[in-house]
């Protein structure tokens, strides 16, 4: 397939664009309201670690992959100050060079594509708010998105120099965050069905898939090393059991039956806090034992109150507006979503919206919704012209063959799987956020909507001629 080479004048504009709206977010932010305003309450644990790796040559946090730690720690130690600037700015770079990988994912389908699918992903407030907040986030999305492109790049012409390329990207994914664990897992038999659909299975493609698992798990080995040395444990993080007890299982009773994700953490972590593990110096039996304790109560609550737990969180992921995450808008005073009172998730949402401790912040998230809504609909629109025929005959290019038709279903069809890992893996956890990674294929839809659009008002001009 050629459909992924753009001209170069593209990818500068898109580049350029990216970068210069994410820096004037960044500087605006600094120079404006402070350092503060690109940190969180994680990113302060994470310039802990960092100083602390400066310090010691040592990573001995367990809750966490390392690789984010190191690039604060490389930065901290260029420039001899925890200053949060200059993380920011290459978090800045690397989020312009997604916005790029986009395109280039976007190219897949036609070159047309790339363009919009760029200029959507260089002017996506998730992506401009979370670039600027020393979060794990930005990093993590730059190794995903290309991890996202190799392998289409893959299903095309699956290659063994691609598929060791895409296993290298994957295990720096892995080792920012260990969500995407199962997702390598997964691509063992993902890239040998996805080759067979698009005719290009070969026993070698076994192969293939092999390598990308063994490569990513490979760049692992340190972490492994040391938990296995030190806690006779072969998992990468004990950040799986206070994921589940605390957040998951109380946002699944929130949704059975009202009860405030806080207090159902609260009295959660107090029966945790009874049992004799909670006092063991192992954080990796102790993140067992909440595992088991958070499966427990999940199957007393039942398949629906869990479905509707992750069905709720699907959609406030989806809809959730990115700019409620901004500083400026993000430290007005108001009480939490997860601190509102509600009967239920619609009366909670609705007290979030309606009758919010602050004005300004209200009306920013209503109007913020109503243009994600929008958006979603324009994507929805585009993914049905994606899976419903060929793009390419509507830009003046060549009728598509069967096979190149094939391709690109399989392709959209590949990332689709992607979205709903996502929506999977996230649960009832619901944040703009969270909904990061998916934003590429976002990205993708929305230039399809656009495709669309050139086609329709191109057929109304030749009627009118």
């Amino acid at each position: 397939m050629k459909t992924e080479r753009v001209a170069p004048s593209v990818i500068l504009s898109i580049f350029t664009v990216a970068l210069a709206l994410r820096l004037a977010y960044v500087l605006g932010l600094y120079f404006g309201i402070g350092p503060e305003a690109l940190l969180s309450q994680d990113s302060h644990w994470y310039r802990i670690l960092a100083q602390d790796f400066i310090d010691t040559g040592q990573f001995n946090e367990t809750q966490i992959m390392p690789l984010y730690v190191l690039f604060l720690a490389a930065h901290f130690a260029i420039s001899n100050s925890v200053d949060p600037l200059f993380p920011a700015i290459t978090q800045s770079g690397l989020d312009a060079l997604t916005c790029v990988f986009i395109a280039l994912m976007a190219a897949r389908f036609s070159r047309a594509m790339a363009l919009p699918a760029g200029l959507y992903a260089a002017l996506c407030p998730t992506l401009i708010v979370l670039s600027g907040i020393l979060y794990t986030d930005g990093l993590f999305l730059f190794f995903a998105t290309a991890g996202l492109l190799l392998a289409m790049r893959w299903f095309g012409a699956p290659t063994w120099r691609i598929a060791l390329m895409l296993g290298l990207v994957l295990g720096l994914a892995l080792s920012t965050r260990v969500m995407i664990l199962p997702w390598v897992v997964a691509l063992i038999a993902l890239l040998p069905l996805g080759a067979a659909l698009c005719g290009r299975f070969k026993w070698h493609t076994l192969g293939h898939a092999a390598l990308v698992l063994i490569l990513a798990l490979a760049i692992q080995a340190p972490i492994i090393a040391r938990n296995v040395s030190q806690y006779d444990s072969w998992k990468l993080t004990t950040q799986g059991g206070a994921y589940a007890l605390l957040w998951v299982v109380p946002l699944v009773r929130e949704a059975a039956d009202g009860t405030p994700q806080t207090e159902g953490a609260r009295l959660l972590s107090e029966k945790f806090d009874t049992f004799d593990v909670a006092a063991d110096p192992d954080p990796f039996a102790r993140s067992a034992a909440m595992s088991a304790l958070a499966r427990d109560e999940l199957r007393a609550l039942g398949l629906g109150a869990i479905a509707k737990g992750w069905a709720i969180g699907a959609a406030i992921n989806l809809l959730s507006p990115a700019p409620i995450l901004s500083p400026p808008v993000a430290t007005l005073e108001r009480t939490g979503f997860f601190e509102t009172p509600g009967d239920s998730k619609l009366d909670k949402v609705s007290a979030f919206l309606f009758h919010n401790d602050s004005p300004t912040y209200a009306w920013v998230l209503l109007v913020s919704i109503l243009g994600v809504a929008l958006i979603r609909l324009a994507q929805l629109g585009g993914l049905i012209i994606g899976f419903g025929r060929s793009n390419r005959a509507r830009h003046g290019e060549p009728s598509q063959s069967p096979d190149a038709a094939r391709m690109h279903r399989v392709l959209l069809g590949f990332l689709m799987i992607w979205v709903i890992y996502i929506l999977l893996i996230n649960g009832p956890i619901a944040s703009p956020k969270y909904r990061l990674p998916v934003e590429p294929v976002g990205a993708i839809t929305f230039a399809l909507a656009v495709s669309g659009f050139q086609a329709w008002r191109a057929r109304r001009r030749a009627q009118w001629r």
